[in-house]
């Protein structure tokens, strides 16, 4: 998708044009088929224009509507446009031939504020008021989007980028450790508008921010929490409606100008994906490129209960779909520590899947290699679409049928406990000090922050009471990041990621089902609404499967095949300010196991301490001493 960026100056001085090109020198990678700008008195816009539709070739913003005096921006794909046309009396072939930036444009020029409850799709939009020198930001619900700013008595910069924002060098880089040490023990409350660094925020789903007069005022204008259970007739009308939407946002995310890519494990969420959009794009005699992420080395011994190695599985379903071609990444190109030098460039802090980033770059890069600047994921499907369902949630007389006796007395046994002693287990298995053990954070760090304390107060680190809080903890509605990183990553190459699980017509719908229908009463399989929805689509192999997938399963031998450059970060994070705040000790004695031991235990920590500490390390050593991680 393109990217959008933008300043406006607060004490009345003019918008200078070497600040918006240093903006649009640091968004080159947004825009690969070029870039605008607009300025005028004390405010200036920017897009930086990927051609990822057939209509984007027709995007001219930034615009400045005269009659109303609103000087527009956008980065933008809509997946309502018909609706759109329709609510706004626009002719609709007219409307339907319109780039999406500029339907943007005309439904705020109706609508204003307003516009962000109309659209569906990722999109993020910047209108300035020229009279009123007021500035309102927006972006979409919960789509693959990232929009971040900095804000001052001086100036309001925004920008799809972090790194626009850091060429204005508008404030001195100070770390937020709180941030940082919650991304280093996986503590969730980092999420939402705060960012490692304190002079920039970030504008989080379903947010709109407007600045006027010098005050800022940030808002929610959609909460995913707001559901109301659905009472259909039969069972059975749960799925079909559930397919029909999956199907809708599936289709919705095909309008493209090159050829469809699909990121494919051998798993329920980009199997769905991947068979329902290759049906689609069938219809119309076309492929579907499918990209598989396949371990170098045997690693079956590093996940046990887990597939290593799901390209059976993939194999499967593009066979099955007939009209699918299989591309095998190994991860050869990259190894997993220039993945997280490369990583650190691209996002600008360190990330919670730093293991990951060797195969998710490579993936990324052959895409875009093939010729293909659209690529499909599905990364919201735990919570939403692939829900397994709690087993809390069913009648004992089906957990009997399904799964005998004995787990039927265990679940009568489990909810007879008092919720005080459920807390008190919670708590000693899963609370703060079992996030700290399992993580690289420096004892003396944690202990500054009185991390353990803040931790225990944090009733989202309970256990849920609900399933509807469960699915909301996956999901974190309002906070999320995920959709900003898949939107840089994709940015750096090329591609507009595009994500259906995170509709939010398909989200709504599978959050207002009654949690005892994601369980099938005959056979005990979880996740039944999307196994049923799958029938004849999957194979069985994947559609019934049991088993989960692990990422980078091979994680372990591939960091010893590179064991200088994990030698030379470790030396560089120990020589450096890094140091107290990640245990270089506890790091050590993790890559000393690592490169002794074939066990579980040295790729959860190979995943959990060396790499995320590392990366954590490398960031911190390049803001507070200038180096170059």
């Amino acid at each position: 998708m393109s990217g959008m960026f933008g300043y406006a100056r607060l004490d009345g001085a003019p918008a200078e044009a070497e600040a918006l090109e240093k903006m649009r020198q640091a968004m080159l990678a947004w825009g690969p088929d070029g870039a605008s700008l607009w300025r005028q008195g004390p405010a200036g816009l920017g897009q930086a224009r990927l051609f990822d539709t057939p209509e984007a070739r027709l995007e001219a913003l930034p615009w400045l509507d005269e009659p109303s005096g609103v000087a527009f921006t956008a980065a933008a794909r809509i997946d309502n446009r018909t609706e759109l046309a329709d609510a706004l009396g626009l002719n609709r072939t007219e409307a339907l031939a319109m780039a999406d930036g500029e339907l943007l444009r005309r439904a705020y020029l109706v609508w204003g504020t307003q516009t962000p409850r109309h659209v569906l799709g990722d999109w993020a939009f910047a209108a300035w008021h020229v009279a009123e020198q007021r500035l309102f930001l927006a972006r979409d619900h919960f789509g693959i989007t990232s929009l971040y700013y900095h804000a001052s008595s001086q100036v309001f910069a925004f920008a799809s980028d972090v790194r626009a924002l850091l060429a204005l060098g508008l404030a001195p880089v100070e770390l937020d450790e709180l941030y940082l040490a919650q991304l280093i023990v996986v503590w969730p409350a980092y999420l939402g508008n705060r960012t490692i660094r304190k002079s920039i925020s970030r504008l989080p789903p379903a947010h709109h921010l407007e600045i006027a007069a010098g005050r800022l005022v940030a808002d929610c204008y959609w909460h995913m929490e707001d559901v109301s259970e659905a009472r259909l007739a039969r069972r059975q009308d749960y799925v079909e409606t559930f397919r029909d939407l999956f199907d809708e946002a599936v289709r919705d995310r095909l309008r493209s100008a090159s050829p469809i890519a699909s990121t494919l494990s051998g798993g329920l969420d980009s199997g769905s994906i991947t068979a329902t959009a290759a049906r689609m794009l069938g219809a119309g005699g076309k492929r579907l490129l499918a990209l598989t992420s396949a371990p170098e080395w045997p690693a079956e011994h590093f996940a046990p209960g887990y597939h290593a190695d799901e390209l059976p599985q993939a194999r499967a379903v593009a066979e099955l779909s007939g009209n699918v071609d299989l591309c095998i990444i190994r991860g050869r190109t990259l190894t997993p520590m220039a993945a997280m030098r490369s990583g650190l460039a691209i996002h600008s802090e360190p990330q919670h899947a730093a293991g990951n980033l060797f195969w998710l770059h490579e993936l990324e890069r052959t895409a875009r290699d093939l010729g293909h600047h659209v690529l499909l994921t599905g990364q919201a499907g735990n919570g939403g679409y692939s829900w397994s369902g709690w087993l809390d949630s069913q009648p004992l007389s089906a957990v009997r049928r399904a799964y005998g006796m004995a787990r039927m007395m265990r679940q009568t046994v489990k909810r007879a406990i008092p919720g005080a002693l459920r807390a008190w287990w919670m708590n000693r298995n899963h609370g703060p000090k079992a996030h700290l053990a399992g993580s690289s954070i420096h004892s003396d760090f944690a202990k500054r922050l009185d991390l353990v304390e803040a931790m225990a107060d944090d009733p989202g680190l309970r256990e849920a009471a609900t399933p509807l809080e469960a699915r909301f903890r996956h999901l974190h509605p309002g906070r999320a990041v995920s959709g900003a990183i898949h939107a840089e990553l994709g940015a750096a190459h090329e591609l507009s990621v595009r994500d259906p699980t995170c509709d939010i017509r398909l989200l709504s719908f599978s959050l207002s089902i009654p949690d005892r229908f994601f369980i099938d009463h005959a056979t005990g399989a979880d996740r039944w609404l999307a196994r049923g929805a799958m029938r004849e689509r999957l194979p069985e192999v994947v559609r019934l499967g049991k088993r989960r997938g692990r990422q980078a399963a091979d994680l372990v031998p591939r960091l010893r095949a590179c064991a200088g450059e994990v030698e030379a970060a470790l030396t560089e994070v120990e020589r450096g300010p890094a140091s107290s705040y990640v245990d270089c000790r506890r790091m050590r004695e993790v890559w000393v196991r690592i490169q002794r031991e074939d066990s579980p235990r040295a790729f959860l920590e190979a995943a959990a301490i060396l790499t995320r500490g590392l990366m954590a390390g490398l960031f911190v050593n390049s803001i507070l001493s200038g180096s170059t991680a």
